[in-house]
């Protein structure tokens, strides 16, 4: 992401704008008090649209027709020190694998691989004439888009020169990672480290570019715009600092399918039941469902052997698309593993 801000930032635009005034490092802090009065005023879990099988659990014991084990471990992307403290139950399989398999593997190979990463027009850049307005999004989360791009340190017009791809690709971050990134891990990454500092290997289920790279692909213009669309949204300054606590208590107490129902509500809330269902759907066909066929299909090799850890986003854990009921077609027994501080 740097190489891409930099660029940006050295094209001939005047600077200024406001940047993301309501992201500081005191919103984004979530201390167990504030989780404790977060969950204190949850509303009563809503209820989803359509059930969500697995919905509690974020540690499953997966193991092979002739008794190979390996763990499945929905992670929470995020530099929190309570994401960061590991359960004991996950950092005992920690200690007995082969391998640690991630999403994506951070680190790069290869000079060649680097080389890669470099600014693409036609995948981070739209035509400079005219420009790129993006009128698919709303004003209220445009302005809030802006912001984003501007707390990045974009210049103004950042916007209009981004594709789709490019921009959907800046809003999956997480804002508040602005002020730890370098510093401190995601959880995801803390896993990492630990397996680098245990000698144990790491692999990536997919490339580290693959979502730029397929949003760039003509075909999958409405995704990219769905999937824009919805993180836009979740710039929402109202309520960002309660919402952000009561997501980390939620994932704490492995309420996987309470989180998901909790952001179905939201987006409900915000564009409508129709919008919102149309947004998600399109959005989560690639994001969860196609992405998780994609996991499946890398992960098989090494858990047919035994002895894999794998870490990806707990929302690719529950539900009718989810790893947890995939595996379970392929033959594979999984079950649930609880960890310390869930709920069940």
């Amino acid at each position: 992401m740097v190489r891409v801000w930099a660029v940006l930032a050295g094209l001939a635009w005047a600077t200024g704008g406001f940047a993301q005034e309501w992201v500081t490092p005191e919103s984004c802090a979530v201390t167990k008090d504030g989780v404790a009065t977060a969950m204190s005023k949850l509303a009563p879990p809503p209820v989803a649209e359509v059930a969500i099988p697995n919905s509690v659990g974020r540690e499953w014991k997966v193991t092979t027709q002739d008794g190979k084990v390996s763990y499945l471990w929905g992670t929470f992307h995020s530099s929190n020190r309570l994401i960061l403290d590991l359960p004991p139950e996950l950092k005992s399989v920690l200690s007995i694998s082969k391998v640690v398999l991630l999403e994506a593997d951070p680190v790069v190979k290869t000079r060649s691989a680097l080389e890669q990463r470099q600014l693409q027009p036609g995948m981070w850049l739209a035509p400079a004439e005219p420009d790129y307005e993006k009128s698919f999004l709303e004003p209220q989360s445009r302005g809030w888009v802006e912001a984003r791009l501007a707390a990045m340190g974009l210049p103004d017009g950042a916007m209009n020169r981004l594709t789709d791809a490019g921009l959907g690709s800046l809003l999956l971050g997480d804002p508040c990672e602005d002020f730890s990134a370098g510093a401190l891990p995601i959880q995801d990454h803390r896993i990492m480290l630990a397996a680098y500092e245990a000698d144990i290997p790491v692999a990536g289920l997919s490339a580290a570019d693959a979502f730029v790279n397929d949003m760039s692909q003509p075909e999958q213009a409405e995704t990219a715009r769905a999937i824009a669309q919805v993180y836009a949204s979740y710039l929402n300054p109202e309520g960002f600092s309660l919402a952000r606590a009561a997501g980390v208590g939620l994932y704490r107490a492995g309420r996987i399918g309470d989180m998901i129902a909790g952001d179905q509500s939201y987006l409900t809330g915000y564009f409508g039941s129709k919008q919102a269902k149309a947004l998600r759907t399109t959005a989560d066909a690639y994001l969860i469902a196609e992405r998780n066929k994609r996991f499946l299909r890398a992960m098989m090799a090494y858990v047919d052997k035994g002895g894999a850890l794998v870490a990806v986003g707990a929302f690719h854990l529950p539900g009718k698309d989810g790893l947890i009921e995939a595996l379970r077609a392929e033959g594979y027994r999984v079950e649930r593993v609880p960890t310390a501080g869930e709920d069940g």
